[in-house]
């Protein structure tokens, strides 16, 4: 009982450092931001920030990691799951929480919650891939790129406040991910192009 109480008290202290945090980082950079001020903001002091949190961008780490499980969450349930399911969800969910993720960009940088969306995105695919290809290094080499560059798209379409549509954000995610391994074409990159022969 004792355990359970506690436990709530922590997970209700996070969520107030994390609600205060989000509110500064609304008028002002991350970097600008004390945890004293932070701590005056949550209704919570100093010495009870430290339980909780090392720094402003463990807050940050901790909030992104439970959104980005969310989001892992309910894709999972889906049945059957293929990328032309799931990408549209993931895209949703980040509009439908524009805000938290259009603050945190601006006020602390496009590489804000980088480690917690490659820890969480890249476990995805290593729980719920199931291709004979899916292994060894071609498997962490992969994730490596399509994590990276699923966030990379991520925070463009975040900066330019969401314009480019879904279904476009759908297809190239899509194509970039859903590519079994095959053998790199010969082909020289810098070839000059030929001269049109009239």
């Amino acid at each position: 009982m004792g355990t359970a109480y506690t436990r709530s008290q922590q997970a209700l202290s996070r969520e107030c450092i994390q609600e205060a945090l989000f509110l500064l980082m609304a008028d002002e950079p991350l970097s600008s931001i004390t945890i004293s001020a932070i701590a005056e903001r949550s209704g919570i002091s100093r010495m009870g920030f430290y339980r909780n949190y090392k720094t402003k961008e463990d807050v940050l780490n901790d909030y992104f990691t439970i959104e980005l499980s969310k989001i892992v969450g309910r894709i999972s349930e889906l049945d059957p799951l293929t990328a032309e399911r799931l990408t549209p969800v993931y895209f949703e969910y980040i509009h439908d929480h524009a805000e938290r993720f259009s603050i945190t960009i601006k006020a602390a940088g496009d590489n804000a919650f980088y480690e917690p969306f490659v820890q969480t995105v890249g476990n995805f695919f290593s729980e719920y891939i199931r291709q004979p290809w899916f292994t060894g290094p071609y498997a962490e080499y992969w994730k490596h790129f399509v994590t990276s560059g699923l966030y990379a798209v991520t925070i463009a379409w975040i900066k330019e406040d969401f314009k480019t549509p879904i279904p476009t954000l759908v297809s190239v995610t899509n194509h970039l991910a859903a590519q079994p391994p095959r053998k790199v074409p010969d082909i020289v990159i810098n070839a000059p192009e030929k001269e049109n022969q009239d």
